[in-house]
């Protein structure tokens, strides 16, 4: 349901303007109006927001860091640590250990790719040797090949000399002269070009490598590695020590930036002594504003919506029914005069994602992850915990939904000749054809009850001759349900359908009758004609759709089947490695296949909750979160 709001409009000195606003902020309860920032007074939001994103920054890449990275040997803090450092020094220090830890793990990565690099090559000093070729009148290229072309091709054709073999590829080096700067068409010459050439001609790849020694590149890679484990270990004592004090700053940074964005979009009035703020709030926090203001000097005014205004919208479900305000926070908001629809899809999303899942093993596995990882995890979020209890009810909803193929990881539970699951098996098992069907009968139902509330929110927004039309098409469509599947009650039936064709052709839109009677008759019929064009094609389209929840369980229900076949297919007949390659196909193929079809089982029952239930249910969505100012 959506919380019922009320208008608050305040007239507040100037003087006592921002006294008023931090009383205001402390209630938080206000939801404020937001106005455009004036360029003159826009400074002070800009400094916080950009603080305020620099701290988040640094929060974030200080978690991620110390997460991708095993945990370093403690170390004292480095000279000019940032221990007990005052809070505005924080985001510095911090900003300063990343930095420095960002650089190292750089330059260790590099200096690890050059030492590969050089490896193969073995020891020696780049600089000795290009000073003694440079002595001898020669220059040394480095080139790497297949081995097998190697032999066949290169060596026996040109003048190398072989490094190293290493997996299959060789490293050689060949030997060209330089010619001397002052020779011209001499001797030399020619024989520096036609070496030159001879070097060039060779059919391997040219190597540039660091010019470095291998020891010293490693000797640095090791001072490097320890710096970074070093830097590390500071980060870590910092974090441990200050992640809190960070974290107040980047509170009190935001609880600023809300305060100054509201102070500088305040209109003004009576020459700028006056300042207007308007808002929403909740309808009981009521007393709550009365009581905080009775003997201020500001003046307020507290009223009910007027047609128009663009209430915040601020969802209020029982405990169960919250956890599914997410999906439709994913969607949009209700509008504030509108029907929230999410303690009413929430049941079918409950069984369609049983039903698209599949099987009871997974369902169960699911089960167990979830309470594991709230008994493990004590810290967890309040958004966090509410996901996992979403996924835990999606988990209870598979396993009882697999019950009706019997599927438990592939398996048949039914074939099985347990007691226990034979006598489920004779209630609850559903042949692939029955689930089928019942595919589709809970589409119909949803639809249909769509279309109820499509009838009800009309009702409360426009009136009850706005929901005559609606009220038709149910009549319609169930009378001609009970025609074909109930022909005792035909007869009965058709007087409801004659009378559903007579709203569903005259009302559905009431609003003309009031200027012309005629022509608002001729125009309702036109429109009815097109309406009965829509709902019919709609209706079976929609209906289809429904097909996916069989669809996506039988689809998993085989592929979980295939991977048990292929784990004792494959299986060696050996004691020891047979286990082994049963087990590691089983839980690698499973693994695969679960991921894949809870991504289907989550995707698809909200594709028919968006698509095909809020259509029906007339859903416009649209509206604005409740954001208090606090």
């Amino acid at each position: 349901m959506i919380q019922k709001m009320k208008k608050l409009n305040f007239l507040v000195y100037h003087r006592e303007y921002d006294q008023f606003l931090h009383q205001l902020q402390d209630l938080g309860v206000m939801h404020i109006e937001g106005g455009a920032v004036a360029d003159n007074q826009s400074e002070a939001v800009n400094a916080d927001l950009a603080e305020l994103h620099r701290v988040n920054d640094l929060l974030k890449r200080t978690a991620d860091l110390l997460q991708s990275e095993p945990a370093a040997a403690s170390s004292s803090p480095a000279e000019g640590s940032a221990s007990g450092a005052a809070a505005d020094n924080l985001p510095a220090e911090f900003e300063t250990l990343l930095d420095r830890a960002a650089a190292l793990s750089a330059r260790e990565k590099e200096l690890a790719a050059q030492i590969d690099q050089l490896t193969p090559w073995g020891e020696f000093d780049p600089a000795y040797v290009q000073e003694q070729m440079a002595l001898a009148g020669c220059e040394m290229h480095f080139f790497t090949a297949p081995t097998k072309a190697f032999r066949k091709e290169i060596a026996p054709n040109y003048p190398v000399e072989v490094i190293s073999e290493q997996k299959g590829t060789t490293y050689f080096v060949a030997i060209s002269r330089i010619a001397p700067a002052d020779s011209v068409d001499t001797p030399e010459e020619e024989a520096s070009a036609d070496s030159a050439s001879a070097v060039a001609s060779i059919p391997a790849t040219p190597v540039t490598l660091p010019f470095a020694a291998l020891s010293a590149l490693s000797t640095e890679h090791d001072q490097t590695v320890t710096d970074h484990a070093t830097t590390l270990s500071q980060l870590r004592t910092l974090a441990d020590a200050s992640t809190a004090e960070l974290t107040a700053l980047r509170d009190q940074l935001a609880q600023r930036l809300s305060f100054d964005y509201v102070r500088t979009t305040t209109e003004t009035a009576a020459d700028d002594h006056l300042m207007v703020l308007r808002g929403w709030i909740p309808a009981d926090k009521e007393s709550d504003i009365s009581a905080a203001f009775a003997d201020s000097a500001a003046w307020y005014e507290i009223s009910s919506p007027q047609p128009g205004d663009d209430v915040p919208v601020c969802l209020k479900n029982n405990r169960f029914f919250s956890l599914f305000e997410m999906i439709t926070e994913l969607y949009m908001l209700p509008k504030y005069n509108e029907l929230d629809l999410t303690p009413f899809f929430a049941p079918f999303y409950i069984l369609f994602f049983g039903l698209c899942l599949g099987d009871s093993g997974y369902g169960l596995f699911i089960t167990l992850l979830v309470l594991a990882v709230k008994f493990i995890k004590k810290d967890l979020t309040q958004a966090m915990r509410a996901a996992l209890n979403l996924l835990l009810t999606m988990g209870i909803s598979a396993m009882v939904c697999g019950l009706l193929s019997g599927a438990f990881f592939g398996f048949n539970l039914y074939n099985l000749g347990v007691p226990l699951f034979d006598s489920i098996g004779s209630v609850a098992h559903l042949e692939n054809s029955q689930l089928f069907n019942l595919s589709l009968i809970l589409g119909f139902i949803q639809i249909i009850f769509g279309m109820i509330l499509k009838a009800y929110n009309r009702t409360i927004q426009f009136g009850f001759g706005y929901s005559l039309s609606t009220i038709g098409w149910i009549m319609i469509i169930l009378s001609l349900a009970v025609s074909m599947f109930l022909p005792d009650y035909a007869a009965v039936a058709r007087w409801f359908t004659y009378a559903g064709l007579a709203l569903a052709f005259c009302y559905n839109s009431p609003e003309l009758y009031r200027k012309n009677p005629v022509t608002g008759l001729l125009i309702n019929v036109g429109s009815g004609l097109w309406d009965a064009y829509n709902t019919a094609t709609g209706m079976l389209g929609d209906m289809l759709s429904y097909v996916r929840l069989f669809a996506l369980g039988l689809s998993g229900g085989i592929l979980a089947t295939v991977f048990d076949s292929l784990a004792t297919g494959l299986a060696p007949d050996n004691v020891i490695l047979g286990p082994i390659v049963v087990v590691l196909i089983f839980v690698v193929g499973h693994a695969l296949n679960m991921f894949m079809n809870v991504l289907g089982a989550f995707v698809h029952p909200m594709r028919l909750t968006f698509v095909e239930f809020f259509k029906n249910a007339g859903y416009e969505g649209g509206g604005t979160g409740y954001n208090p100012f606090k």
